[in-house]
């Protein structure tokens, strides 16, 4: 029955799409509340520097993106995830980029000008509180600015979440790489990393969000200073690629999906090389299967997620990967 949904809704725009799979996730979700379910920490302990630790069923888990608003995430948990990013969540409510702004490429790929989306904070509480009991798996948070609020008042937009939330959520992603916010990129840098800190909670896990277009020079020194942090707890990588939406002829969004692979494994070594085991790596870009999976956990990931396989395989991608994973 999934399989023949999830063929099904790849025959339609993938934003009615992703409207048709929210409905029946939330339909889904609602019957194991009924059923009284639960989801319970799992087997796989995972030390989150510096004084932190997630319990998960398994070490796969759902990127940003796919639930903005924080009301899937227990039946996605249901499915077999590890654990789950919601959001990007924002401060204020936006209706993010103008339509279309997502489409299907080739092989298995998508291109995503979505703009960030989501009800705003106020309701992203209300749907966490709604949602979160019962639930004892990892759900991180990712947050970024308002498109309207201008780089050098966006450490504002990021204490406002954080404080919202942090008795809500297991832990914080913070997105710097989005391609789809103007200016959202440049605070990929140490000089707004130095003031981001100073916010980030002791109580919960902080996690940066880098893009893949970056030169080698600036993601090392990124990774330096997550390096030499006491308050950052590793990093995601990575995001959407702007550069690979263009070699596909495209003026705006990033791509998602398997042409990311060879560079998200690239960068997941690199900041290995950098950590030595001292930070966590959450590795994402172009895991379609459980051979990527391991190849993303052998290039030094601790933990792994996906999002557009997600999309055009639907939950065997999931069963195929946790049985061994």
């Amino acid at each position: 029955m999934l399989s023949f949904l999830s063929t099904l809704l790849l025959k339609l725009p993938p934003e009615t799409a992703h409207s048709i799979a929210r409905f029946f996730l939330r339909l889904f979700q609602f019957a194991k509340k009924i059923c009284g379910s639960r989801i319970a920490p799992g087997p796989f302990l995972i030390k989150i520097p510096p004084h932190h630790e997630f319990k998960v069923r398994s070490r796969l888990g759902l990127a940003a993106g796919f639930d903005k608003n924080a009301e899937m995430f227990p039946g996605l948990l249901h499915f077999g995830f590890g654990f789950v990013e919601v959001g990007t969540v924002t401060p204020l409510p936006q209706a993010g980029n103008p339509t279309p702004r997502i489409w299907r490429v080739a092989p298995e790929a998508l291109i995503n000008h979505m703009g960030f989306n989501n009800v705003g904070l106020k309701d992203f509480q209300k749907n966490l509180r709604k949602y979160r009991s019962g639930i004892e798996a990892p759900v991180l948070a990712n947050i970024g600015k308002n498109k309207a609020t201008p780089s050098e008042l966006a450490i504002g937009d990021y204490e406002q979440c954080i404080q919202a939330l942090r008795d809500l959520v297991s832990g914080f992603v913070i997105n710097i790489s989005s391609p789809n916010t103007p200016g959202l990129r440049d605070l990929q840098s140490v000089s707004f990393l130095q003031s981001l800190v100073s916010i980030l909670p002791d109580d919960n896990p902080s996690f940066i969000k880098l893009a893949p277009d970056l030169s080698k020079a600036e993601f090392e020194e990124l990774c330096q200073f997550v390096l030499n942090s006491d308050r950052l707890s590793g990093v995601v990588l990575t995001n959407s690629s702007r550069s690979l939406s263009e070699m596909r002829g495209f003026s705006e969004g990033g791509l998602s999906g398997p042409p990311l692979l060879t560079t998200s494994l690239d960068w997941v070594e690199r900041a290995r090389s950098v950590f030595q085991g001292r930070k966590i790596i959450i590795g994402v870009g172009g895991v379609s299967s459980l051979e990527d999976a391991q190849k993303m956990r052998e290039a030094g990931a601790d933990l792994v997620e996906v999002y557009t396989a997600f999309v055009y395989q639907g939950p065997r991608l999931i069963r195929e990967i946790t049985k061994t994973f």
